[in-house]
């Protein structure tokens, strides 16, 4: 059987040992996997795919939180920089949702930026809208005041696309607050230039030209602090910014002034061609306004900016190209070239949902062509400009109630948080009550059986005291009743014994011989019975009775207890005890244990003798006592009250009881007590 067991812990062991040792090479390939998904250089897209989606599936079968979701972001990430977006966004779901099961905050975080990210290049304005909410709330409570400023940048950003220009502002501002907070790195400086340049695009729109003139300076000097590449295109980008405010402004020296400090900028040559070709089409088309310019390298730069934006598809440039030139030829007067290059600009502006543009557009087509048209053109410029402000004030109103219900559920969720911090805390002190009133209820026992057992020594004490006076009294009443005897003895028997022998000696003077033998034998029988009074006289006054202790307690006990119970007894004492070293306490105890057990002896043994024996051995004192009763099964036996205070009295002078008992045979009792 031995074998077996041990046969089976090797087993079991060995199964464990062999199972943690699959799970950790499974771990290892699911990591190696993953890194072979990142590798761009050297496999295929579908070959890439098929190693993040396989470490994904056999995350998932491994079913280890941490590994289940590494893989799972690593998927994500996959799908985003191969462009399979709905993937991405699914992906990303399955991310927001397992990170929520498991709660980590992290996760939970990023998920949502990436799910607002998605709806964001799809232009799902609303749904980017809610998840960047969400993210922003999310980071807010953990104190990251990065991605919660990051998340208000995306969301100004999504509020400006929708034309809410002053909820773009508020958010913008928030976010700003946020990032000046945080070092200066090149990543939190290029979010605050995004933001002071949306700022400045906004209160364009608003046309409040000084506002955005000072919102683009602000961007200006903190691309000014990114010495790096983006940090010249940004610092590139607010110059031409600064531009275009100050030509909306009609203020054209200083325009010109910032398009020729961009043009001659030294990292002018870091832009890309199709870049370069929109800001040099800006500077010339200020010229032109400003009146400042030649007339044939205006139309040519604005014609090579639009074949090169075109090609390199990029649409912005290509829109402002052609209402650039739709307005130069219309103050040429030549307005069937303005007219096209009008419409062109339609076209792109509404492919583009550059609405602006579209408005602008239409109103230019109005003042260039004739006819019905003109009023077909205006019509459509009033459907249009009344459909943007609806959707600008429906955006205005999902974003609202965006944020209503959020912080609507927020709150629900604090409510409910505090709900259960106060239940908590009410079943905390509930539980401390009921902990002290059990401490109080438990120490006012303890004291009242403290008290108990104080009062109780003290009684026992009292008792033994009484005990002893009274034995102190019987061997006085005893002493002086042998003494009366003794002078009973001496002065009346003695006396008239003497005073015989006296007149029985006067009889000697009688001559008979026979008379003299008699009287001769009767005197010397009376000295005789005179010596044997004289020695009982002085026997009983000698006070041997003087010197009662407690071993002559205990034979009372004894003989009254056995002559109450009409038992018969032998009773032994090692002369060796000296009950004098024994405190009183300790004679207390085992007087009441000896009277506890010949009273259990006589109720329930059925006994007709009894053997009590005292006896000392290396200082400790033996009581046993046994009988002829019937006997019991110590198994089966139930210990009443009597035995538990029996047990519980050798217990405080630090003894022990033991019971040996068998059915008809009878019973010992066996009492141990240190003598110290």
């Amino acid at each position: 059987m031995k074998q077996i067991l041990v046969l089976s812990l090797i087993l079991f062991c060995s199964t464990t040992t062999v199972a943690q040792t699959q799970d950790e090479h499974l771990i290892d390939s699911i990591i190696s996997l993953r890194e072979l998904s990142k590798q761009t250089e050297i496999y295929s897209v579908e070959e890439r795919q098929n190693y993040a989606e396989l470490a994904f599936s056999l995350s998932r079968d491994l079913n280890i939180d941490s590994t289940l979701l590494a893989s799972s972001k690593n998927l994500a990430i996959f799908y985003y920089y191969s462009d399979q977006l709905e993937k991405y966004r699914d992906q990303n779901r399955f991310n927001l949702e397992f990170s929520t099961k498991i709660k980590d905050s992290s996760s939970i975080g990023i998920a949502l930026l990436n799910l607002g990210y998605y709806n964001y290049l799809e232009s799902i304005s609303d749904s980017a809208y809610y998840y960047y909410f969400r993210a922003r709330d999310h980071y807010k409570l953990l104190n990251d005041f990065q991605n919660e400023g990051e998340a208000l940048a995306m969301m100004a950003d999504i509020q400006e696309s929708e034309r809410d220009y002053v909820g773009s502002e508020s958010n913008a501002i928030k976010a700003i607050k946020l990032i000046e907070q945080l070092p200066k790195t090149e990543r939190n400086l290029d979010t605050i230039w995004i933001l002071y340049n949306l700022l400045g695009i906004n209160s364009l729109r608003l046309e409040l030209y000084e506002q955005s003139i000072e919102y683009h300076i602000k961007s200006l000097e903190y691309s000014n602090q990114i010495n790096s590449r983006s940090g010249h295109i940004n610092r590139l980008f607010s110059l031409n910014n600064l531009a275009v405010v100050y030509s909306q402004f009609e203020d054209y020296d200083k325009a010109l002034e910032y398009h020729n400090r961009l043009i001659n900028d030294p990292q002018i040559d870091l832009l890309e061609k199709d870049s370069y070709a929109y800001y040099l089409t800006n500077q010339q088309f200020t010229k032109f306004l400003s009146g400042q310019y030649d007339l044939d390298t205006v139309k040519q730069t604005h014609w090579d900016s639009k074949k090169l934006c075109d090609q390199e598809g990029f649409d912005y440039c290509s829109l402002v190209t052609r209402m650039n030139l739709a307005k130069i030829y219309n103050t040429l007067k030549q307005t069937d070239s303005a007219s096209i290059y009008a419409r062109q600009a339609n076209n792109i502006a509404r492919e583009t949902s550059r609405n602006d543009e579209v408005l602008e557009s239409l109103l230019l087509l109005s003042r260039l062509e004739t006819g019905d048209n003109v009023k077909d053109h205006l019509n459509e410029y009033v459907i249009f400009s009344d459909s943007l402000l609806h959707t600008e004030r429906s955006f205005r109103e999902k974003f609202a109630r965006i944020e209503y219900e959020t912080d609507q559920v927020i709150a629900e969720n604090v409510q409910i948080s505090r709900e259960r911090l106060i239940f908590l805390l009410s079943s905390v002190a509930l539980l401390i009550m009921l902990v002290l009133l059990y401490i109080v209820i438990s120490q006012r026992t303890k004291n009242r059986k403290l008290r108990f057992q104080q009062e109780q020594q003290k009684a026992n004490e009292e008792i033994y005291n009484l005990m002893l006076a009274q034995q102190d009294k019987i061997d006085e009443g005893r002493t002086k009743e042998k003494k009366r005897i003794s002078e009973e003895l001496h002065d009346g028997i003695l006396g008239r014994l003497f005073g015989t022998r006296l007149s029985l000696d006067s009889l000697n003077f009688q001559n008979s011989e026979e008379a003299v033998k008699t009287r001769s034998q009767y005197i010397d029988e009376l000295k005789s019975i005179e010596q044997e009074i004289r020695k009982i006289s002085h026997d009983l006054n000698t006070d041997f009775i003087s010197g009662s202790s407690f071993s002559d307690i205990l034979k009372t006990l004894v003989e009254n207890q056995t002559k109450a119970f009409e038992l018969t007894y032998d009773y032994s004492e090692d002369p060796m005890i000296d009950w004098e070293e024994l405190n009183n306490r300790t004679k207390i105890h085992i007087y009441r244990m000896l009277q506890e057990t010949m009273q259990n002896v006589y109720k329930h043994a059925k006994a007709s003798h009894i053997k009590i024996s005292f006896e000392l051995k290396n200082d400790v004192i033996l009581l046993a006592v046994e009988d002829n009763g019937v006997g019991f099964n110590t198994n089966r036996a139930r210990y009443g009250i009597g035995l538990k205070n029996f047990e519980s009295r050798a217990s405080e002078i630090g003894g022990r009881v033991e019971i040996i008992s068998k059915e008809g045979i009878g019973t010992k009792v066996k009492i141990v007590a240190p003598v110290k």
